[in-house]
C-alpha cells in the first residue's frame, strides 16, 4: 500500500499533536506530497518562516508532511501535493514519539528485526490520477543498531500482499531535534 509515512498514533502523552507549519521554496527540486520525511533546511521565507525540502536518505530529519496548503490562485482541488519548483506551505508532524506505518524495501522484515533502527528509502513522489503519491519507504537492507540510523522498527505488519514484515510500524530516531538511540 503506497503512500509514504502515514500516522497511526503517537507514545507521547501530549493530546496537543506536533504538527507545524513550514514554508517550501520555490528552489525545491522534488515533488513533496503527504507521507513524505522532510528536512529544515538553514533558510526561511520573507516573514521568518522555516523553510524544509525533501529529506535525504542516512541523514537526521524534521518530520513528516501531514497536508499541502492548496494554492487559491492555481489550485483546482484535484493535487494533493507540492510539484517541484514551486514554492509553497506544508503540516508537518514534527512528534519524535508518533508511530507511522509505512511499506518495506528490500523485503520482508522478520521478527529479530524489530527495535533494529531501519534506513530511510528517500524516494520522490509522483502522480497517479491526478494525486500526489509518496513513494518514500523504510529499507531492510541496512537494519541495524547504528544511531544515526532515521526510524526505530517498533512493529511488523502484514501488507496488502498478506506477507508479514512487508509493511511495519515505526518512529522517528534521528531528527533534527534529537539525536538517535542505538538500536538493541
Amino acid at each position: 500500500m503506497p503512500g509514504g509515512f502515514i500516522w497511526v498514533g503517537s507514545e507521547s502523552n501530549d493530546p496537543r499533536g506536533k504538527v507545524k507549519t513550514f514554508g517550501v521554496a520555490a528552489a525545491h527540486a522534488t515533488r513533496l506530497s503527504p507521507g513524505d520525511a522532510v528536512v529544515i533546511t538553514s533558510t526561511s521565507d520573507a516573514n521568518g518562516l522555516p523553510l524544509v525540502d525533501a529529506a535525504a536518505a542516512g541523514a537526521a530529519f524534521t518530520g513528516i508532511i501531514e497536508s499541502v496548503d492548496p494554492n487559491f490562485a492555481t489550485e483546482a482541488f484535484t493535487d494533493i501535493g507540492l510539484p517541484a519548483g514551486v514554492a509553497g506551505f506544508v503540516k508537518v508532524n514534527t512528534d519524535p514519539r508518533a508511530i507511522y506505518e509505512v511499506d518495506v524495501s528490500n523485503g520482508p522484515l522478520v521478527i529479530t528485526d524489530v527495535n533494529l533502527n531501519l534506513p530511510l528509502v528517500a524516494t520522490a513522489a509522483t502522480v497517479s490520477g491526478g494525486l500526489s503519491i509518496s513513494n518514500m519507504t523504510v529499507n531492510k537492507t541496512g537494519a541495524a543498531t547504528t544511531e544515526t540510523i532515521e526510524w526505530r522498527l517498533v512493529k511488523l505488519v502484514t501488507g496488502s500482499d498478506g506477507v508479514l514484515g512487508s509493511r511495519c510500524q515505526v518512529r522517528a530516531n534521528n531528527t533534527t531535534t534529537i539525536a538517535g538511540a542505538a538500536g538493541v
